[in-house]
């Protein structure tokens, strides 16, 4: 079997399981790179009794490997907010009220937001996904959230500088 064959009869039933746990544009570059391994690697893959069952594991642990990762990112960019908040804390009491206004500033203009735009800015500024994850997760497409985004930001700007 030669690269195209695999490529042709196993990339699109492994997108399609991958995209069950990760966006579809981030499957289709993570089925590609393990197609490439195995592709690599088929000398040393002779024991391997059926190629199919071996590329679905492969996929199902790179999924859960890229979700891990990504729980790993939003967590760590959490703890560095927090680590500013504290650092805005202790530099000086007036810069932490500030802070603290600045905050429930900005809380309140996204609480004015659209619905549908509000929850695109909070699931991409609050839980740090991606455009593709938020239009996967709202059944919509890239391009509505970004449309959605623009606004929310419009509306945010302009709140925020006229208040």
């Amino acid at each position: 079997m030669d690269y195209d064959q695999l490529y042709t009869e196993l990339f699109p039933r492994l997108v399609q399981m991958a995209s069950a746990w990760i966006a579809r544009e981030d499957a289709e570059d993570l089925v590609q790179d393990v197609l490439v391994k195995l592709w690599e690697r088929r000398e040393g893959l002779s024991f391997v009794a059926n190629i199919r069952t071996y590329a679905n594991a492969a996929v199902r642990h790179k999924c859960q490997d890229y979700l891990k990762h990504l729980a790993y990112v939003r967590e760590h960019r959490r703890s560095q907010w927090a680590n500013l908040c504290l650092a805005c804390e202790l530099e000086s009491p007036m810069r932490y009220v500030e802070y603290r206004e600045l905050s429930a500033r900005v809380e309140q203009a996204v609480s004015h937001l659209p619905r549908q735009s509000r929850t695109v800015f909070q699931l991409s500024r609050y839980e740090d996904k991606s455009n593709a994850e938020i239009a996967q997760q709202l059944g919509i497409s890239v391009n509505t959230v970004e449309c959605h985004m623009t606004k929310a930001l419009r509306r945010l700007h302009f709140y925020l500088n006229v208040s």
